[in-house]
């Protein structure tokens, strides 16, 4: 399973060249990534960080881009889990156009993240619950 959300290139989120630049792509990631935690829990990303007082800081990112995006189009940003670790998660994010079906991304992420404790800013356990919120989320890695 994975959680898909629609998002439109912005006119401020393009370059010189007409196309989506890649820090406007890791912020669209992000606010996917925030977006995935309510879908997958029922919780926003600020109950979680605030009620919970659990945090997800990243660890490390790599990504690919095979082809751009452009002023307008709509972007379709799908996100998994590759793994779920006992004071990490690894999640995977496809992004594709809305009208390019299931074919080879245009560009894909992964993300590794830590689990931390907000109070303490230190490495804790993943709480069981979140674990049994995110299995249904696992996926095989996509090629890239």
């Amino acid at each position: 399973m994975q959680h898909s959300q629609d998002y439109v290139v912005r006119f401020g989120e393009i370059d010189h060249a007409g196309v989506m630049y890649y820090p406007a792509i890791f912020d669209r990631i992000h606010r996917s990534f925030e977006d995935f935690w309510l879908a997958a829990t029922g919780l926003t990303y600020a109950q979680i960080l605030d009620g919970d007082g659990i945090g997800f800081p990243l660890i490390d990112i790599q990504s690919t881009f095979r082809q751009p995006f452009r002023f307008g189009e709509v972007m379709r940003v799908q996100t998994s889990v590759l793994r779920i670790g006992r004071k990490s998660i690894t999640f995977q994010v496809c992004l594709r156009g809305a009208d390019d079906g299931e074919g080879e991304p245009r560009a894909t992420c992964k993300l590794v993240t830590g689990v931390i404790a907000m109070g303490e800013f230190a490495p804790t356990p993943l709480p069981d619950r979140y674990r049994e919120w995110l299995a249904p989320y696992l996926v095989e890695p996509v090629a890239g």
